[in-house]
């Protein structure tokens, strides 16, 4: 490659939601991971940075400039986004790589054994799942072919990764994404409810305090695909700031990238960011705006200007 990193992070935890766990899917095959982030280290000359959650057992000898970070707490706290923002942040002239667990796994059985392995150890899971469990499949791995007889009966959506910044997984997306480590099954949610909008709301999530299920703290709910509502205009309400853990601005950070303003999303932080980061931001929106897209489309602007 033409840039070394200055440093690399190896992802070993998820937080999504119904994400699995690393140390089950590792297990029996830690050899292989042990060769990987040897081979890993090699990449660079600064430090690699293992993530992981407090607790798991994850193994990590004879790796000389290995650190060892345990990061805790709900989603988004297994992004790598946000291992990279409070570790070793990166701006234009710095560059950093990341890998996730399993891939570093392959890349050690490939340099022991010769040979590449494409087996991936993905979630099943979601309120529309009959079975939700573990499941051994492939690298871009046809999802109808996974899914079929997975399915509870209805109208539903399978998804390639998280429900929160995964794809549907239709057309040419009907296959499980490279770097995507669960398949979620969700109900679609195009039934109209009669008055909806006179509900107390005791089945229905809300950040804020103004349903009466928020009088039942951790209550579990099953999500489908509803929106509740169209985009609209950005309301500063405090909703953004309660889900981001990064030292950035998200209010002013979501308005430059809504209208594309490049500088100021730059001076904002959005070179730190990828999808996933703003992917609570986006689920959280009361004007239903998709904070990921906008970001994606900005960074292809700044890719292109140099």
């Amino acid at each position: 490659p033409e840039v070394t990193p200055h440093s690399i992070f190896v992802t070993a935890m998820d937080t999504n939601p119904l994400a699995p766990s690393l140390e089950k899917i590792l297990a029996g095959n830690e050899a292989n991971f042990q060769a990987g982030l040897k081979i890993v280290s090699k990449l660079t000359e600064g430090k690699v940075f293992l993530c992981k959650a407090p607790g798991t057992n994850i193994p990590t000898n004879g790796v000389a400039n290995l650190s060892v970070e345990e990061f805790a707490g709900p989603h988004p706290a297994g992004n790598v986004g946000t291992h990279i923002h409070f570790l070793d942040p990166v701006h234009h002239n710095k560059t950093v790589w990341h890998v996730g667990g399993q891939d570093v796994a392959a890349i050690g059985r490939l340099f022991t054994t010769g040979k590449l392995n494409v087996e991936r150890i993905v979630a099943l899971a979601g309120p529309a799942a009959r079975n939700p469990r573990l499941i051994r499949t492939r690298l871009g791995a046809a999802l109808e072919d996974v899914t079929s007889g997975e399915l509870k009966d209805g109208e539903n959506r399978v998804v390639s990764g998280s429900v929160l910044s995964g794809r549907t997984a239709s057309g040419p997306y009907a296959y499980l994404g490279r770097f995507h480590q669960q398949i979620s099954l969700l109900s679609e949610g195009n039934q109209r409810k009669f008055f909806g909008w006179l509900s107390p709301g005791f089945n229905t999530f809300a950040l804020k305090r103004i349903l009466l299920s928020s009088l039942v703290p951790h209550k579990k709910y099953d999500f489908d695909t509803a929106l509740y509502g169209g985009p609209r205009a950005i309301v500063p309400i405090g909703n953004y700031e309660k889900v981001m853990p990064l030292d950035i601005l998200p209010t002013f950070l979501l308005r430059a990238l809504a209208v594309d303003d490049v500088e100021e999303a730059e001076n904002l932080g959005c070179l730190e960011l990828d999808e996933e980061d703003l992917a609570l931001c986006t689920f959280v929106c009361p004007s239903k705006i998709d904070h990921g897209a906008n970001l994606r489309r900005l960074l292809t602007i700044i890719e292109k200007e140099g």
